[in-house]
């Protein structure tokens, strides 16, 4: 063998040693997220931000909006129908370049905004690096209560966004208001993505934990057999952070998103359940259930038909209501279950309404029947006739991008004569 041909076979054999190198080390960073896995992230996402937008938009906060959705941000489909009381909702503000809530009144006039500022709650920032808020609740003095998808933090903010209180932890889901005036919230443990969730009984005043239940500790580990109902064992070994960043869908059983608390005024027409029962949403396993919180057991349950859902209600008609998201099918609904006879309707069917976000999603039943419903993956907040007609469409328009919407994340409906007093932030101080 020549000289020649010997250099060019160590050539060649240290390049292929230095391309296995690269590809190996390539594998690690993206199965492990090491450096600089995010930075390339970040950057992948900065040019497809470009390319569709023409600026560098944060990941999440502008959205396709549907082709036959208003290009107002309020528009009245029937001016003849008797709605009263506030619309308030919450996404991204582009022209602000953060996050906020706003308050309408049902005509349309907007009444108030409240900025939701990220790092003035929580100064060293999110260990997630997602900023963005997902549950939303106004108090009647015109504070709010907002928690966060990604987020370290949950907290109750003024009329001018700045915090009453903080409360630590992870707090990614919906909350929800008790006949006593407390509220129900899920907290992870430890991650996200974490097996272990616990229902969290808390004071809006304060933030102060009133009591919590344990998922795994209060209710599947003490169900023996029934735990199948959870799609394990009850002596499953559960883990509280993923020891595999790829695969966080490996630890995240559950993915519980919602908690309603049964009020004692609709009690009656719920004669298997109590006044204060929880009903709770786990996505993954298109399961919803109703809880004692007395002593932890099921008093009922059912997988499905819903496919990823989130915020099942208990209704004025004595059934559950359930958004069911219907990921990567295009279209979701919002279907009914009587719990006695677990007979399923779709109410909605034989109107006009068409709407589809792949995750989130809340609803809202008005005491006339109608329905308002958040649809985060079309940046819209819809009021629907009991029969499906489009009454009241709310577009989070984007006013860099007209064509497009800004993300939605949550929206309620307040009855008038809510608040003591319209909120209004004094900037003069």
């Amino acid at each position: 063998m020549s000289e020649t041909t010997g250099r060019r076979i160590q050539f060649v054999s240290v390049f292929f040693l230095i391309a296995v190198a690269a590809f190996g080390s390539g594998l690690a960073v993206a199965r492990y997220e090491t450096w600089p896995f995010h930075w390339i992230q970040a950057s992948a996402h900065a040019i497809e931000s470009l390319i569709e937008f023409g600026a560098i938009v944060p990941e999440g906060r502008r959205v396709e909006a549907p082709a036959e959705a208003s290009r107002e941000r309020f528009t009245v489909h029937a001016p003849q129908h008797p709605l009263a009381g506030f619309i308030a909702y919450l996404g991204s503000d582009d022209r602000a370049a953060e996050y906020a809530a706003w308050l309408y009144d049902v005509n349309g006039h907007l009444l108030h905004r409240w900025p939701i500022d990220y790092l003035a709650l929580d100064p060293s920032g999110p260990a997630s690096g997602v900023t963005s808020p997902h549950a939303f609740d106004v108090l009647a003095d015109g504070s709010a209560l907002v928690s966060f998808d990604g987020g370290d933090v949950m907290a109750r903010i003024d009329a001018c966004g700045k915090p009453i209180w903080v409360e630590n932890g992870i707090f990614p889901h919906a909350l929800t208001r008790a006949d006593d005036g407390s509220y129900w919230v899920w907290r992870a443990a430890g991650s996200h993505y974490a097996q272990y969730h616990y229902l969290r009984n808390f004071d809006p005043a304060s933030g102060r934990s009133l009591r919590e239940i344990g998922l795994i500790e209060d209710v599947i580990q003490k169900m023996g057999s029934h735990a199948a109902i959870f799609g394990v064992r009850h002596d499953h070994g559960f883990e509280q952070v993923s020891s595999d960043p790829e695969n966080r869908a490996s630890v995240d059983f559950f993915h519980p998103n919602d908690v309603d608390v049964l009020r004692a005024d609709l009690a009656p027409l719920f004669p298997d359940f109590a006044p204060g029962d929880l009903l709770l949403s786990f996505r993954e396993i298109d399961l919803i259930a109703v809880l004692d919180p007395a002593t932890g057991r099921l008093r009922w349950w059912n997988h499905g038909p819903w496919l990823y859902q989130h915020d099942p209600d208990f209704t004025a008609d004595g059934k559950i209501s359930v958004y069911s998201n219907n990921s990567n099918r295009g279209r979701s609904e919002i279907l009914k279950i009587d719990p006695a006879t677990r007979h399923v309707t779709n109410e909605l069917h034989r109107g006009n309404l068409f709407f589809y976000s792949e995750s989130m999603g809340t609803h809202q039943y008005l005491p006339d029947g109608s329905v308002l419903i958040t649809v985060p993956d079309e940046g819209r907040v819809l009021l629907s006739s009991a029969a499906g007609e489009l009454l009241v469409e709310i577009n989070n328009v984007s006013s860099n991008s007209p064509k497009h919407n800004e993300h939605v994340e949550n929206a309620v409906w307040l009855p008038a004569g809510y608040f003591e007093q319209l909120p209004a932030c004094d900037t003069t101080g």
